[in-house]
């Protein structure tokens, strides 16, 4: 019996689909706080990061709030320790005045290519040993699945 079949058969042991479903995201989930603490960060922490680092024009407070579903204190914590290490800037905002974007600074920048370039290099290895196939439906799959429990969750 293959690797992948045992992994399988492992998870149809689990009773529902719902349930099947929670346990492979939470194993997920649980591998990204795991390769967070690594990094000396919790999840949140990482998301925070990672939407900086993919926003190089700089991002709101309240954008990574809405993005991560997060709430304002804990983004402004992450924030302010990210100030602290110099890793970002507040820069004024060119559409609003009032508000300020987090923008990494070039230190900031390469402490998140340390811990995010390799990161990208391990989804992309997991993902290549999918086929073509898989990964269309896996995609596809999760957007639907994403969108239809949005709906319910934030109606």
């Amino acid at each position: 019996m293959t690797k992948e079949s045992n992994i399988l058969k492992e998870e149809r042991s689990t009773s529902s689909v719902e349930k099947r479903f929670a346990r492979l995201r939470d194993d997920q989930f649980a591998l990204y706080e795991h390769y967070a603490r690594q990094h000396g960060m919790n999840y949140k922490g990482l998301l925070i990061l990672l939407w900086l680092y993919n926003s190089p024009q700089g991002i709101s407070q309240k954008t990574l709030c809405d993005k991560t579903y997060t709430t304002k204190q804990v983004v402004y914590a992450i924030i302010q320790g990210y100030l602290e290490k110099s890793f970002v800037e507040l820069k004024a905002s060119q559409e609003d005045k009032r508000s300020k974007k987090v923008v990494l600074t070039p230190e900031g920048m390469n402490y998140a290519d340390s811990i995010i370039a390799p990161l990208d290099t391990m989804e992309k290895e997991a993902m290549a040993q999918l086929s073509e196939q898989q990964v269309e439906m896996l995609l596809e799959s999760t957007a639907l699945f994403n969108h239809y429990l949005k709906d319910k969750l934030l109606p």
